[in-house]
């Protein structure tokens, strides 16, 4: 009896303990929250900062995303573009896709842009090994120089290559000639280009080199004929360098010019603007009535 008694009185107190524990938790637990509470109302204003920099963060991060998917669907579409123009093999169009990448990575230009210069390389039937050898950095070179839209750099270079029948090597000495010439004379290197593209299908049908070419259109050009008139001009003199009846064949005998040499080689600028030069004096001492020994210079 007195053991049930004791047992009953220690449950009490166990229980009682139990309960007193339970209560200081709860009270524990509505103090913590309690000022957690308060702690969330004081920085309320800290909260939202924050919440406004993860929603700004977030969609940067997704414009920019959006920005990389759009630039890589315009680089493949140019690729595309590439494909058909060179008809290139699978294994060529992946040599070209690399070489418009590293392109992209080490000039000015982007990698769309590079495959557009690829494209118009292709047009003017340029070969994959051209463009790679040398073509494609030929092309950036020359927009560089120009500042101009590298497609139309592309173009201007593949038609001098074509016209001169010069390898994808050359596309860069052609870039240095057109600047050499721009900066010698009133135009730009676009203006220059378009001389060329004029006029260098006669020029190297006649035999004048490229370097002739460009040489005698920055003389047009210092004389403030540029552009496309220049080439036109130049084109139609070396065309009427061929008497076109018997009275010009046998003007041009009188007045000493001969633009062929006995193997029916075309003599050279150098050697036709000495002979202009002299006619020219010729005619300047007659009118004159001066002598022979006479030292005029034009």
């Amino acid at each position: 009896m007195s053991r049930d008694r004791s047992l009953s009185v220690k449950l009490r107190a166990d229980v009682s303990n139990y309960l007193a524990g339970i209560k200081q938790a709860g009270n524990a637990t509505r103090e913590f929250a309690g000022k957690a509470g308060e702690g969330v109302a004081q920085h309320k204003a800290d909260w939202a900062t924050v919440g406004q920099s993860v929603t700004v963060a977030g969609l940067a991060i997704a414009a920019g995303v959006g920005f990389a998917v759009s630039r890589f669907a315009d680089f493949d579409a140019a690729m595309s573009a590439a494909a058909a123009a060179t008809r290139a093999s699978a294994r060529d169009l992946g040599l070209l896709r690399d070489a418009a990448m590293q392109a992209g990575a080490d000039t000015q230009y982007s990698a769309t842009e590079a495959a557009q210069a690829i494209t118009e390389l292709g047009k003017a039937g340029l070969s994959t090994a051209d463009i790679l050898g040398g073509g494609l950095t030929g092309a950036l070179s020359l927009a560089a120089a120009g500042q101009m839209d590298v497609a139309e750099a592309a173009e201007l270079s593949a038609v001098a290559m074509k016209q001169f029948g010069l390898g994808g090597d050359k596309v860069s000495h052609v870039a240095d000639l057109l600047a050499a010439g721009a900066g010698k004379a009133v135009g730009s290197v676009e203006d220059m280009g378009m001389a060329l593209k004029q006029s260098g299908l006669v020029a190297a049908q006649t035999g004048v080199s490229i370097e002739e070419t460009t040489g005698t259109l920055a003389a047009f050009a210092s004389a403030g004929l540029i552009g496309s008139d220049a080439g036109t001009s130049f084109k139609t003199m070396l065309q009427r360098l061929n008497p076109q009846s018997k009275e010009a064949a046998d003007a041009m005998e009188a007045l000493g010019i001969s633009a062929y040499n006995s193997q029916g080689e075309f003599v050279g600028m150098s050697v036709l603007a000495g002979q202009l030069k002299g006619i020219v004096v010729q005619a300047l001492c007659r009118a004159a009535e001066c002598g022979a020994s006479n030292d005029l210079r034009l």
